[in-house]
């Protein structure tokens, strides 16, 4: 799949899964859908918001944003705003996921020299469950695959892919041990693992949030781009 074909199956999934019509994320008016499935979450892709509400907070989240831009609702304020109305249900704004898609497979990346490595699928995954520590790469649970760098015994870095997001988009996680950061291992982990996700006909996705400028960075070399951002809230 091109870049266009990797961000329209996106979308094509999404409006599935939040049950409302493709074109909702190309609008240039924000767009508010009442649901049972979750109390609150936002999405965008840069151009509008799209919000799924429980019927309590969608009218208050019609009159506070339908005019509002997109970069404005998602400000301190505007923060302030809807974190405020969730506390009042017994809710909060939570994390940020900001989604970096597989866009420039063309960008090649430098494979580290002086470490050995061994991926992991679904018959030998449990092997690299024995270790632990690798929280950010590893759900312990569902990883489809997995790549582990070492350092003679000594695991350096760790990279999963999961299906946490379910359908086309498979998403990567990386974990690199303190030591051993710096040397371009979890770049070259994130990278092959997108190049395995592809060979399976799925789309790599790896998420952080914009704070993280390490992880980032670590996305952009990899050939990944930001693509959309997403926020939910979360019981208090």
């Amino acid at each position: 799949m091109d870049k266009r074909e990797k961000i329209l199956s996106v979308k094509k999934q999404l409006s599935e899964s939040w049950k409302c019509d493709i074109a909702a994320f190309d609008s240039t008016q924000n767009i508010f859908l009442e649901t049972q499935d979750t109390f609150f979450q936002m999405i965008t892709f840069g151009q509008n918001v799209v919000m799924r509400v429980d019927k309590l907070m969608v009218e208050w989240c019609y009159e506070k944003f339908n005019s509002t831009p997109a970069n404005l609702i998602m400000d301190s304020d505007n923060f302030y705003l809807i974190n405020d109305k969730l506390r009042y249900f017994g809710k909060k704004l939570g994390e940020e996921n900001t989604r970096y898609l597989h866009l420039f497979p063309e960008k090649t990346v430098e494979k580290p020299a002086h470490f050995d490595y061994k991926m992991y699928n679904q018959h030998t995954i449990e092997d690299i469950y024995k270790h632990k520590g690798f929280d950010n790469a590893l759900d312990y649970n569902n990883e489809l695959f997995a790549i582990a760098a070492y350092d003679g015994e000594t695991i350096a870095a760790v990279g999963g892919v999961d299906n946490n997001l379910g359908g086309l988009i498979w998403q990567i996680g990386i974990d690199t041990v303190l030591k051993y950061r710096n040397q371009g291992l979890g770049v070259y982990l994130v990278k092959e693992l997108a190049i395995e996700i592809e060979r399976h006909k799925k789309i790599a996705c790896y998420t952080t949030w914009n704070a993280n400028l390490a992880s980032t960075r670590l996305a952009l070399h990899a050939g990944f781009s930001p693509v959309w951002i997403e926020y939910s809230s979360d019981s208090i």
